[in-house]
């Protein structure tokens, strides 16, 4: 289910020392440019979203050219920002009315209609709750890319952007990552 060299790579790095963690953490970085289950386009407005999160101009930049270079539309572009938006604007209490009023709100533009498919709405979502490190934002992204239709393959895709963009502490996210998509697998969703 997930890619073999990614779990290696993961393994190598429980023995090794800094230089060669940092060296790993490299190799796992260069997964977000591949060609993979998700396409390069979908890569890069996910990371666009994650640097719009953690306003690096620089980097905002540089993911905005790339991706409209792989011919996202200004529209999309958009729709990546609203996304980073809502995210910015989570409560961090994950209770009560404000988090309720939040939730709605996010599910309701999650369901609009858009340029952007609701799952990669979704999975640009995950990608900023990778980030700022909100396993209970992971959760609520994995559950509901899932309902959309995404794929575990597509959803731990999001992981070495997330890395590339974050380094070390987006790999302290990886337990969470995959408990979460434990929780909704087909047959979760469904009961």
């Amino acid at each position: 289910m997930v890619d073999h060299d990614f779990i290696q790579s993961l393994k190598r790095a429980r023995t090794y020392g800094l230089g060669e963690f940092l060296e790993i953490i490299g190799e796992l970085s260069q997964e977000s440019t591949k060609k993979g289950v998700l396409d390069r386009k979908q890569k890069e407005l996910i990371t666009l979203g994650i640097a719009l999160a953690k306003d690096c101009h620089r980097c905002i930049d540089i993911h905005t050219e790339a991706a409209l270079q792989l011919g996202a539309t200004e529209t999309e572009m958009l729709q990546v920002r609203r996304v980073a938006l809502y995210l910015q604007a989570s409560p961090e209490q994950h209770q009560g009315d404000l988090w309720q009023a939040w939730s709605d709100s996010w599910r309701e533009f999650s369901l609009s209609k858009g340029c952007m498919d609701r799952r990669c709405r979704e999975l640009v979502g995950l990608g900023i709750a990778l980030v700022q490190q909100d396993s209970h934002l992971i959760n609520m992204h994995v559950k509901a890319a899932r309902e959309f239709g995404a794929t575990p393959e597509e959803i731990f895709e999001v992981m070495p952007i997330a890395l590339l963009m974050d380094g070390a502490p987006a790999l302290s996210q990886i337990p969470q990552l995959v408990h979460a998509l434990e929780q909704h697998q087909p047959e979760a969703l469904a009961a």
